[in-house]
């Protein structure tokens, strides 16, 4: 169970907010150009909802999460900061069409997720591709993300949570940005 909330946990830094809304056409550059002005310490909740189950059933809790732009070429989203379940993402572009996210695991693996225009406005979307450490049809991991951007500041954000190579859990969260 530790594992699933950790990998819940994770699945929460492959979510991204931003202050320009997504759209029909909205570009992995666009996505990527909306991340760095993410940049600060994001507050909120979340629910870690096991399939088959209700979110009227989850509990809720509080997180914390911070984002970073590194040398505007990539975007670093710190979970957990200071916990023994620290947890890393990064994203960056491989070309102007394609934005690659990494997730940096608390349980030791390392899914890739790719950009996908879902055509939905103000969603930021990511779909499994690959991953190291990690057995994609037995392990634990962060398979698929999206937020969708409520104003410059606030997001939603849902992440397929899988394992035994099956999706195990949903974890959504609301997010504010934390006044600096």
């Amino acid at each position: 169970m530790k594992k699933l909330q950790i990998a819940g946990l994770s699945a929460a830094a492959l979510l991204l907010s931003s202050t320009v809304f997504a759209g029909d056409g909205f570009s992995p550059d666009q996505a990527f150009q909306t991340m760095l002005k993410l940049e600060g310490t994001w507050a909120g909740e979340a629910q870690v909802v096991p399939v088959g189950q209700s979110r009227d059933d989850a509990a809720v809790s509080t997180t914390t999460v911070s984002f970073k732009n590194i040398g505007n070429s990539s975007v670093m989203q710190t979970f957990a900061a200071g916990t023994p379940a620290e947890m890393v993402s990064m994203y960056h572009q491989n070309g102007k069409e394609e934005l690659i996210h990494t997730h940096y695991c608390a349980i030791g693996n390392q899914p890739s997720m790719k950009f996908i225009d879902s055509g939905e406005e103000g969603v930021i979307d990511f779909r499994f591709t690959k991953g190291t450490n990690m057995d994609v049809n037995a392990d634990a991991h962060a398979h698929h993300s999206f937020m969708r951007i409520i104003d410059e500041n606030t997001y939603e954000s849902r992440t397929e949570n899988w394992g035994g190579g099956q999706m195990t859990s949903v974890r959504y969260t609301t997010m504010k940005r934390v006044a600096e």
